[in-house]
């Protein structure tokens, strides 16, 4: 089934029995790609190659699979959800290639599966504790630190 990237993270948020996700993918699609159809993001292409590597060795990718093979710009950040191919096929399931991330649908997926367990596996169960996981922990915790001590406009 082909569907926008808007309808698409409804359907998602459903069919991962987490129908409140809709709004928090909505939120991300926006973001990353403005709910556009998507494929791989020029911009992050550089990444692919650190993604590849660390995946490989973690095991989120599979090194028997003809699909976890080839140039590494591939892995990079992909799809309306701006999701790093390399970390996230894993939330698919078998071997795939990292264009199926360019599929809205499969993208929403993706992106809700991977919500569910960051909220099973690191308590990050609210649309914020996920953005700070989305954006890295350090970096979201230095820009809240460097916010929270700008003197007010007020004083």
């Amino acid at each position: 089934m082909i569907v926008d990237p808007v309808t698409s993270s409804a359907l998602a948020a459903g069919l991962v029995g987490e129908p409140a996700l809709a709004h928090e993918l909505v939120h991300i699609c926006r973001r990353e790609s403005h709910c556009r159809w998507v494929g791989a993001h020029a911009q992050d292409a550089w990444a692919g190659a650190l993604m590849q590597r660390k995946a490989l060795q973690v095991g989120w990718l599979d090194r028997t699979c003809r699909h976890h093979r080839g140039a590494p710009e591939r892995y990079s950040t992909r799809g309306a959800h701006g999701l790093s191919a390399a970390y996230s096929l894993r939330f698919l399931g078998g071997c795939m290639p990292p264009e199926v991330l360019d599929i809205p649908l499969v993208s929403a997926l993706a992106a809700a599966r991977r919500a569910k367990v960051q909220c099973r596996a690191q308590g990050a169960c609210t649309p914020a504790s996920r953005h700070r996981l989305w954006v890295g922990a350090r970096r979201y915790d230095r820009r809240t630190r460097v916010t929270s001590r700008r003197p007010s406009a007020a004083r």
